[in-house]
């Protein structure tokens, strides 16, 4: 196994203030438009898509590194606690909780594997019956599974190459609860931008 250095910088993960939104009618292609031959503007109708429900069903805000190559979802009522070396998100209730671990690769290291790293995890976990493994591969991979108390976890790698990102969600909360379901979606904006 490739040694990692676990980043031990208090800014690997730290909030960004949200992107300003776009004028209504602007154009995006550099193209000038005039009056003349600009098509009016629809208004927007009363019924959303379906996307435009789920997105809504998140309400929250945006949190970026300082290089920007990495971000997180965090749901409105949820608290936001940053140390040295985590990030942890964490319910109303504080019975599910999200945290983001950073490591970074040695110059002289091989290329981080995010695969690699979960099957290293779950073979070392303390793991009630079988893991489900959802999504395998060299830059995420995804597991769930009950450890020996009953609790329920989801395991997240992503890696560049150069960063490994460890996400765990952890709940003493029912499978099905609305509270684990916006826990997943947390880990689910977890973006690790690759170069």
């Amino acid at each position: 196994m490739p040694r990692i250095a676990k980043s031990t910088d208090a800014s690997i993960l730290a909030k960004k203030k949200p992107g300003a939104k776009k004028p209504a009618g602007s154009s995006t292609g550099g193209a000038k438009t005039t009056k003349a031959f600009a098509r009016p503007v629809k208004k927007a109708s009363a019924k959303k898509s379906p996307k435009a429900r789920t997105l809504s069903a998140f309400p929250g805000g945006s949190y970026v590194t300082p290089k920007g190559n990495v971000s997180i979802g965090i749901p409105a009522f949820w608290t936001l606690r940053q140390t040295n070396d985590d990030l942890e998100v964490e319910s109303p209730s504080g019975a599910t909780s999200v945290i983001v671990t950073a490591f970074q690769r040695d110059k002289k290291a091989v290329k981080l594997d995010a695969r690699e790293y979960l099957e290293r995890f779950l073979r070392t976990a303390p793991i009630k019956g079988r893991a489900n493994t959802e999504t395998t591969g060299r830059a995420r991979a995804v597991s769930r599974f009950r450890d020996l108390e009953g609790d329920h976890w989801q395991v997240e790698f992503l890696s560049d190459g150069d960063t490994l990102l460890l996400a765990t969600m952890n709940t003493t909360q029912p499978a099905r609860s609305e509270e684990v379901r916006t826990g997943a979606g947390i880990l689910r904006t977890l973006k690790l931008k690759e170069k």
